[in-house]
């Protein structure tokens, strides 16, 4: 079964994919990486994959926007399963590569977000370059096109990076929900544990109109 995630290889979101992977067996899962949530869930509408991987929520930042609009906005996919997943980050860069010498860093927003502290306090003034994901980061520092990259511990070994500083993150209990989607079709049976999600609008902007 092929699993479209959210890529590179070296995501939190592939990691989401290996901890989803024991239904069906991990050995039935062929992890498939692509370049954005959109080209994602554009997977498994056309078929190129069974089941698509996104991120939907942060506990730091809140809602992963991008996933949320294609869902409500493209429609057509059943989201079947979910799982939260702890993040931790790390701060990794080629060998050899002292704190120093680090001027440029890059990675997703939400690194930046959910490291900001540790940042202003260890590489003030450094140039933040955000990417559309933490591994895509790891990638560009590998080849040299950023001197450090803010991604998870996981991805020094798949771009041959050191890891120049660990747990970089500013909380230590930092999670984010994962949904597995899949083409429409019948509903599973009720668990008992399930959920519905609703998307909601304002129909029309004003003050008061959330409480409302």
């Amino acid at each position: 079964m092929r699993y479209a995630y959210l890529g590179p290889e070296g995501t939190f979101t592939e990691a989401a994919v290996a901890s989803l992977a024991g239904s069906p067996r991990p050995d039935e899962v062929q992890p498939v990486p692509y370049p954005s949530v959109g080209a994602t869930l554009a997977a498994v509408r056309s078929g190129e994959a069974e089941r698509g991987v996104v991120p939907v929520e942060s506990s730091v930042e809140g809602i992963v926007t991008a996933t949320v609009d294609d869902l409500t906005g493209a429609g057509d996919l059943l989201i079947r399963a979910e799982t939260t997943l702890p993040i931790e980050f790390a701060l990794l860069a080629t060998p050899g590569t002292a704190l120093e010498d680090v001027k440029t860093v890059g990675g997703h927003p939400q690194a930046e977000a959910q490291c900001r502290r540790w940042l202003a306090a260890n590489l003030p003034g450094r140039e933040w370059v955000p990417l559309a994901s933490n591994a895509e980061a790891a990638r560009r520092a590998a080849e040299g096109e950023l001197d450090a990259a803010l991604a998870g511990e996981f991805a020094a070994a798949r771009y041959g990076l050191s890891l120049l500083a660990p747990a970089v993150h500013d909380r230590s209990n930092a999670v984010t929900r994962f949904l597995v989607v899949a083409p429409p079709g019948e509903l599973p049976a009720p668990t008992g544990s399930d959920r519905t999600s609703l998307a909601a609008f304002l129909v029309e902007d004003h003050p008061g109109a959330l409480m409302e």
